[in-house]
């Protein structure tokens, strides 16, 4: 299979996955509780650091899913991916939320709290590493493939 081949399928699951996104945008989540369940939410705030001025042009979350797949994210998941990232970035590399300890940076947030692995596996040399898209999706693709979409808890029902 040629790298075209592999990029035009990444960006059609990409488009469908998108579209999945807007499709459900607006319809309210079916609740499966019983009678006396509790119901808990929990809230993220994503803060915008101001960063240098960069050359890198900024997508949109279709064409980050694409490079998802293309950093070894399985197609499957495009969906759940581009759910997730709209979340926590809003589908912005340089997203910056400093209310987590340590803050959490980039397209998928990824939590200073996992600098050492990130670091021991070669991922990064330095935290602000994450605000690089290929780099932020590959460490999460890494998170993912240990803890699944746990790391994201808030993310599925």
């Amino acid at each position: 299979m040629t790298y075209f081949a592999i990029k035009l399928g990444a960006w059609l699951i990409s488009g469908l996955a998108a579209f999945t996104l807007l499709w459900d945008a607006n319809k309210k989540p079916e609740p499966k509780l019983e009678a006396g369940a509790q119901i808990t939410t929990t809230l993220n705030s994503v803060v915008l650091v101001t960063v240098a001025p960069t050359t890198t042009v900024l997508k949109g979350c279709a064409q980050y899913v694409a490079d998802a797949i293309t950093a070894g994210w399985p197609a499957d998941q495009s969906p759940m991916l581009a759910r997730v990232m709209f979340r926590e970035s809003r589908c912005n590399p340089l997203a910056f939320n400093s209310q987590d300890p340590g803050g959490s940076r980039g397209l998928m947030q990824i939590n200073a709290v996992h600098e050492t692995w990130l670091k021991d596996a070669g991922i990064i040399t330095h935290l602000d590493d994450l605000f690089y898209p290929d780099v932020n999706l590959t460490a999460a693709v890494h998170l993912y493939r240990m803890v699944g979409w746990s790391a994201w808890a808030s993310t599925h029902g």
